[in-house]
């Protein structure tokens, strides 16, 4: 819906050009088949990707005031429909507002108010590009009609976007007590829970929304989104797929879709809906084959995932600077072909040039570490931490003060996270270095970072005093990040014996150099293949435990651990 062109001779009409847009646009909210949204321009509702607009004028002669609009395919450039309502000027315009809705769709309901003055003010309101009139015009509004609910929330919508939250809510709250319609209740409920912050009141009322406009993705959209970050993966993809249907233009809503009924542990529906959304988005984008690699890698399928990291790096390297190929060598690795995983990393670490390629080795130390060759990758990264500038030298210390604490030599370790902080310059390196030295040298009291102190306790093996850490860390990161921290709390859950609580978390494979952070990736692989082993094998799937064991095995390493793993590992095989 375009604004109205005013072809009286009055301006002071010029207050309904928008006020009938929108006044139509909320009487068809709630229409099962027809979802409306106003736009400034025909321009702009081109480029909304609208299937139908809405276009017309008013005008005021002899006593009556008759609007007329045109509905049109923006698509083909051609007029579908043209419609044309008038009646008495004493009688106002709502009356003329709500037949056009009615003509639009016979589902329409009547506008929030039948009182022309509040529908003046509202009008007024929406015309006004001062702030205090705007404010001044929506009180207005409402006191003329305190039922009047969209006089409310745009009132509300106002404040909250110059900060004032608190009047913001006051105003939802005085809407709240004019006994609003079902449609009404839950736009107000809904903006409220969002000033407060209340996540579960704001998914309540999109639930409500979703029954009681049914034509509108948006909403299906927006409660998709909280589902999955509340890790609601199958009521996520049904809403997901909802909006699709409704919208199936929006690129983004399919890609949503697929990484939804892949935490959903879906992998044909995502690999179905990711093949449309590659369709759907701009030729050369070739995010749609990330999308495919990463589910599928997800869900094990590593030879799969490894053929779409390829075909994307080789379509657009320029989009992703290799990063495909480090994706790749991750699922080679993890389908057991080393060698192969090993040649990628390689060819990536190639990529850098000039300055940069001591950035590169220093990234190949951490792929030797990760897959198992750990003298080389520590002997390798002093070598290389002098041809870094002052914060990579920082980050190659901390680094391998990771490296040191994990493989048994604290003192080492504690000495180099000194050295680390000593040359941070930038915030990350200073971070990152902290982090280390809380792992190496823990303080008596909590150190400020929840996950410093969390990696303090897995390196004390104090399992017990690291779960609820870990447990609020895995509650705030999302489910497209949350790789790193679930399989430390899944860690934490087997050496608890909590292998129930862990099997939730243990469901998709995170790709360990892409989820957290790089430097400590060790700390998750390839330790996450013998928390599967042990989960399978507490299900007496023995074929699957021992492939994970033995994979677990050939990326253990050629120094071990503290933790111990290893030899559990080699145990628990000879029982298989």
């Amino acid at each position: 819906m375009v604004p109205f062109e005013n072809l009286s001779a009055d301006p002071d009409l010029d207050w309904l050009r928008g006020a009938i847009a929108l006044a139509v646009v909320n009487d068809l909210n709630g229409s099962p088949a027809l979802y409306a949204q106003p736009a400034d321009s025909v321009n702009a509702a081109y480029t909304m990707q609208a299937s139908r607009v809405v276009e017309g004028y008013f005008y005021q002669r002899n006593g009556r005031l008759e609007i007329r609009a045109t509905v049109e395919d923006p698509g083909k450039t051609r007029t579908l429909d043209s419609l044309e309502v008038s009646g008495p000027v004493a009688q106002g315009v709502l009356p003329l507002v709500n037949a056009v809705a009615k003509k639009l769709s016979p589902s329409a309901r009547a506008f929030q108010t039948a009182n022309e003055d509040a529908f003046r003010a509202y009008g007024k309101a929406l015309s006004a590009s001062d702030r205090s009139e705007i404010l001044r015009e929506f009180e207005s509004a409402a006191k003329a009609d305190p039922r009047f609910s969209q006089a409310y929330l745009d009132w509300a919508r106002v404040l909250i976007a110059s900060g004032d939250r608190a009047g913001a809510l006051r105003v939802i709250e005085a809407g709240e007590h004019g006994q609003p319609d079902a449609i009404a209740r839950a736009e107000l409920d809904y903006t409220g829970a969002s000033i407060r912050g209340d996540r579960k009141a704001r998914k309540s009322a999109l639930e409500a929304l979703t029954r009681l406009t049914p034509a509108d993705s948006k909403v299906f959209r927006e409660l998709a989104e909280l589902q999955v970050s509340d890790r609601e993966f199958r009521e996520a993809a049904r809403n997901y797929d909802a909006a699709a249907r409704l919208d199936p233009d929006e690129a983004q809503t399919w890609n949503e879709l697929g990484y939804a009924l892949a935490y959903a542990q879906d992998l044909p529906g995502a690999k179905q809906a990711l093949e449309h959304y590659q369709q759907l988005i701009p030729q050369g984008n070739v995010n749609g084959l990330d999308s495919l690699g990463e589910v599928s890698f997800y869900l094990r399928d590593f030879a799969g995932a490894a053929k779409y990291f390829l075909d994307a790096d080789q379509k657009n390297r320029g989009q992703f600077g290799g990063a495909e190929l480090v994706k790749a060598a991750q699922a080679r690795a993890l389908a057991g072909d080393l060698q192969g995983g090993d040649a990628l990393f390689q060819k990536y670490a190639g990529l850098f040039q000039g300055d940069q390629r001591g950035r590169g080795a220093y990234q190949l130390t951490q792929w030797e570490f990760l897959t198992g060759h750990r003298k080389a990758a520590m002997e390798g990264i002093e070598k290389i931490i002098p041809s870094l500038d002052a914060d990579g030298q920082s980050q190659g210390w901390s680094q391998l003060s990771v490296w040191k604490l994990m493989t048994g030599d604290r003192k080492a370790a504690g000495e180099l996270a000194d050295r680390a902080a000593s040359g941070a310059v930038s915030p990350r390196a200073r971070s990152l270095s902290a982090v280390c030295r809380v792992m190496a040298k823990p303080p008596a009291s909590p150190s400020g970072s929840p996950l410093a102190d969390a990696y303090a306790l897995l390196f004390a093996r104090k399992y017990a005093e690291a779960t609820p850490l870990l447990e609020a860390l895995y509650r705030e990161t999302t489910p497209s990040t949350d790789g790193q921290i679930r399989m430390l709390l899944a860690w934490a859950y087997v050496e608890t014996n909590r292998i129930h609580d862990a099997d939730r978390l243990l469901g998709t494979y995170p790709l360990p150099l892409n989820t957290g952070e790089p430097m400590f990736a060790p700390l998750i692989f390839p330790r996450y293949l013998f928390l599967r082993g042990r989960f399978l094998q507490q299900q007496g799937k023995r074929a699957e435990a021992k492939a994970a064991y033995e994979l677990y095995l050939k990326y253990a390493g050629d120094v071990p651990d503290i933790f111990g793993h290893e030899a559990t590992a080699r145990r628990n095989l000879s029982a298989l």
